[in-house]
């Protein structure tokens, strides 16, 4: 069923693909070419810190990044190449490690494609998108090309001028029948400008326009490219799996959050550069017996991860450099090995044990270091070892109707290299600890309907993390998640098709009391859900709604992150050599915020705490002198967005 939801949702952006999985809500964040902004079971991942990402296998998370721990950016993403997404909830798997905390997504590609397919798309805020499919035949061998090109300006009044293209090539060849070897090449780049996050006080005074801007230097451009080869072999009761990877990825991001907070004559634009290689590789062995009556499946891995980095942070003018905050080379190496047992005892009862060994070291130069005090050094070596215990219980009180689970597990994510090195309170540690617990139920009552529910709780170890906006660390005190979630999928009619998501979250921070307690943006309440049609007649389509609750901006919750509603559709109709499709993002024309943030920021009028209007607050420097006023800064949702597409088939 669910990769029936997969292949009816629209897909005009690389994000909207993750939109599938049940619980997770991925939004745009300040500008087309941006990492996306991830919500899942009570965290604001913000661009990964808390979400492990991979295609096949190959990991899609920046650690140390330039802009933010954990970065994942999807734009080098075809949609159409991706065959299904595997999502793992919470700690519990042992086959992943770093940042796999809320969870871990594995986007799996095609090997091929039936037919050839060329599609010409557009509509709203000059978009237009162009897309080539084919397996071309080779003797002995599945291959996939893909070739895209895309641009659009977004609804901004300063338009985003977003381009971007996407390459992909895989081909894979079996060896014996029983083993196979693939290889894949992936390369993406794209430029854009961005809005800003706007000032919800300039917006509702009507001096800055919704779809406006503050500074018109933002945005910046990036790409990506990789290259990976897996080999496969199938023997009866086993199987192994070796992955090699490795890939080359730069990013320049220009941004302006507080506007002339920290430089009231020059503006507050800065920008952030981050250069890489990525080297690595991954094997996994499985392999299941029976003895006496007993099914024993054991797997078994490692992985092995090496990032060679250069990352800035500098102060801009018009994307033209004053002064330079942050100049650093780092070398990090992480290290995972693990392994599994699971036990069938019988049709009813099976368990699941496994352990992780985590090791990470870093190797930072700050070729600033010589402008830095003596009591705070950024550069230095860091290294660190962490064990990860998971458990499951399945008990089936109705074989392949009814399970009931248990699941226990630690997991952790790392924090940036930077902030490891600094001495005294400013250190960070290596990796911070997530112990997550879960109970739930799966049921399958009939052959048309798919049900689960369960409740969870993850606790947060406290944290000192890397700010890359102001190129400084700040502790972070520890959290507890813990809420309940449920999930639905039905066939009503042989061609009509429902579902529904539903997770309520409670955040807080477990070490404050009082008023101060809340985790700023952390999502309370998400619901999605809707209706999908595939006839035989060729006519395909889909109307749903995503609803993300209010929810804190501020730790004592003074102010709050809207919450919207907004319903989208989507309708095809398909003969043998050609298909016309249209989609509509945002039917009911809500007005909604995509990204929003407390942030203290100032305008050129604003010289005083009575220059902050009702309902945002005065803020000062360690001086005492006049920051900005703390508010909501946003950036706008899209209005309503139509989009057609007409695709050929050969």
């Amino acid at each position: 069923m669910r990769a029936r939801d997969f292949l009816l949702r629209p897909h005009n952006r690389p994000g909207d693909i993750l939109m599938v999985t049940p619980g997770l809500f991925v939004f745009q964040h300040a500008g087309g070419g941006k990492a996306n902004q991830y919500f899942l079971r009570g965290f604001d991942i913000d661009h990964g810190t808390d979400l492990a990402i991979s295609v096949d296998g190959v990991p899609v998370n920046m650690l140390s990044h330039g802009h933010g721990q954990g970065y994942a950016d999807l734009h080098f993403v075809i949609p159409e190449v991706i065959e299904r997404i595997d999502l793992v909830k919470g700690p519990y798997d042992p086959r992943h490690g770093d940042l796999a905390t809320a969870g871990a997504i594995n986007l799996v590609t095609r090997k091929e494609v039936s037919e050839g397919s060329i599609t010409l798309s557009g509509g709203r805020f000059d978009t237009a998108r162009a897309l080539l499919m084919a397996s071309p035949h080779i003797q002995g061998t599945r291959s996939l090309l893909a070739a895209e090109l895309y641009r659009t300006d977004g609804p901004f009044t300063h338009g985003e001028d977003l381009r971007r293209f996407n390459v992909f090539a895989s081909i894979t060849r079996p060896l014996s029948p029983r083993s196979d070897v693939s290889a894949t090449f992936m390369s993406y780049g794209g430029g854009w400008f961005g809005s800003g996050q706007l000032p919800a006080r300039e917006v509702a005074a009507g001096r800055l326009d919704r779809f406006g801007h503050t500074e018109l230097y933002e945005g910046g451009n990036s790409a990506r490219s990789s290259a990976y080869v897996r080999y496969k072999l199938r023997e009866p009761g086993s199987e192994l799996d070796l992955l090699a990877y490795a890939l080359d990825y730069r990013l320049r991001l220009y941004s302006n959050f507080t506007l002339f907070s920290v430089d009231p004559v020059h503006g507050d634009e800065i920008e952030q550069n981050d250069v890489r290689t990525v080297r690595g590789v991954s094997a996994t062995y499985r392999r299941v017996v029976t003895r006496c009556g007993h099914s024993f499946d054991t797997s078994a891995g490692f992985s092995v991860r090496a990032d060679s980095i250069d990352s800035g942070l500098h102060n801009d003018v018009a994307r033209e450099r004053l002064t330079s905050v942050v100049d650093a080379h780092v070398e990090q190496v992480g290290i995972g090995v693990w392994a599994a047992e699971e036990v069938t005892l019988n049709r009813y009862l099976r368990a699941l044990a496994g352990l992780r060994a985590n090791y990470l070291g870093a190797d930072v130069t700050d070729r600033l270091e010589d402008l830095a005090s003596e009591g705070d050094p950024t550069s230095g070596v860091r290294k660190g070892t962490r064990l990860s215990p998971k458990a499951s219980v399945i008990v089936s009180p109705v074989p392949d109707k009814l399970d009931v689970f248990l699941n226990f597990g630690v997991g952790f994510h790392s924090n940036d290299a930077r902030g490891l090195v600094r001495r005294g309170e400013a250190r960070g540690t290596p990796m911070s600890p997530a112990y997550g617990y879960e109970v739930g139920v799966r049921g399958r009552p009939s052959r048309k309907l798919d049900l689960a529910a369960a409740g969870f709780l993850i606790d947060l170890d406290s944290e000192v993390v890397w700010v890359g906006d102001a190129g400084t660390t700040e502790a972070s005190g520890a959290t507890r998640r813990y809420g309940v979630e449920a999930e639905a999928r039905a066939t009503i009619l042989p061609w009509l098709f429902a579902d529904l998501d539903f997770t309520a979250t409670h955040a807080a921070f477990t070490g404050n009391a009082g008023n101060a307690s809340a985790v700023a943006l952390a999502p309370r309440l998400t619901i999605s859900g809707g209706i999908s049609a595939q006839h035989r007649s060729g006519l395909a389509g889909r109307i749903g709604a995503v609803h993300i609750g209010d929810r804190p901006a501020t730790e004592d919750a003074f102010l709050t992150a809207e919450g919207f509603t907004r319903l989208d559709a989507s309708l095809s109709y398909r003969r043998s050599r050609w298909q016309l499709g249209v989609t509509a993002e945002n039917l009911t024309n809500t007005k909604w915020r995509e990204a929003q943030f407390a942030t203290v920021s100032r305008l050129p009028s604003e010289t005083s705490d009575a220059s902050c209007p009702a309902g945002t607050r005065g803020a000062s420097n360690d001086d005492g002198s006049f920051a900005g006023c703390e508010d909501v800064n946003f950036t706008p949702g899209a209005p309503i967005n139509v989009q057609v597409a007409l695709t050929a088939y050969f």
